[in-house]
C-alpha cells in the first residue's frame, strides 16, 4: 500500500488516526502529564519524530477510544505508521529504551484487517506525523485526568478521614475548555456516518 493508496482509504471511509487523552491517570500521580499537556507532549514527539505514539483508527460506527478528547494525525508516510492490530495489543520498550508497538508492522493487509476485525479497541503506533486537529468523541463521558484536592470537597470531614493528598482522577471537562487549550486547531467531532467541526462562537451568526 502506498502512502497516497492509504490516505485515500481514510478519507474514503472517514477514518481518523487519533492519540487520546486517557481519562484513567491514578497511576501517573499529580506530578505527571495531564491534559492538556499529555496531548501538546503527543504533538511535539509526532512533530519531531522522537517516539512512536499509541492511536486509535476510529470511523463512522466505530469510534473506541482511550479517552474523549484526541489528536488526530495525518502519518507524513508509509513509514509513520510503525505497526497496525484490529485489538489492544499495547507496547513494549525496545533495547534502545523506545516503546513500539506489539502488532504488525504496516502493510495493506494490517491496515485492512483493522477496519475488518475491530470489535472492540483497536492500536496503531504512529511516529512522523502532522497534528491536523482535535478530536471529540461524543459517544464517550467528557472526562480528563484532573488533580483533585478532597479536602476541598464540601462533604470532606477531615475530623474523620484525616488529611489526604491531592489525587488524580477522571473530572468532566467542557468544549470551551478544550477549545481553551488548543486554538490554533480545529475541532472535530462524528455526527452520524460525517465528521463535523464543532466551536463555532454564537456570535458569527449574527454577524454582517
Amino acid at each position: 500500500m502506498t502512502y497516497e493508496e492509504l490516505i485515500e482509504l481514510l478519507a474514503s471511509r472517514n477514518a481518523l488516526i487519533v492519540h487520546c487523552s486517557r481519562p484513567g491517570k491514578g497511576d501517573v500521580g499529580p506530578g505527571g502529564r495531564l491534559f492538556p499537556d499529555d496531548l501538546r507532549y503527543a504533538i511535539d514527539l509526532c512533530d519531531t519524530g522522537a517516539g512512536d505514539v499509541s492511536c486509535s483508527l476510529i470511523w463512522p460506527g466505530h469510534a473506541k477510544t482511550f479517552g474523549a478528547i484526541g489528536i488526530v494525525l495525518k502519518p507524513r508516510s508509509t513509514v509513520s505508521v510503525t505497526s497496525a492490530h484490529p485489538t489492544d495489543v499495547g507496547t513494549s520498550p525496545d533495547a534502545n529504551g523506545r516503546r513500539t508497538g506489539l502488532g504488525a508492522p504496516f502493510s495493506r493487509k494490517a491496515v485492512m484487517d483493522t477496519f475488518a476485525s475491530s470489535s472492540d479497541y483497536n492500536e496503531s503506533t504512529v511516529i512522523d506525523a502532522d497534528t491536523i486537529g482535535i478530536f471529540v468523541n461524543l459517544l464517550e463521558p467528557l472526562e480528563v485526568a484532573k488533580i483533585v484536592d478532597l479536602m476541598e470537597h464540601p462533604d470532606y470531614d477531615v475530623a474523620l478521614m484525616g488529611h489526604s493528598d491531592p489525587i488524580v482522577v477522571a473530572q468532566p471537562v467542557t468544549l470551551k475548555e478544550v477549545l481553551a487549550a488548543f486554538p490554533d486547531l480545529p475541532v472535530y467531532a462524528y455526527l452520524g456516518t460525517e465528521i463535523v467541526e464543532i466551536g463555532i462562537d454564537a456570535a458569527t451568526l449574527y454577524r454582517g
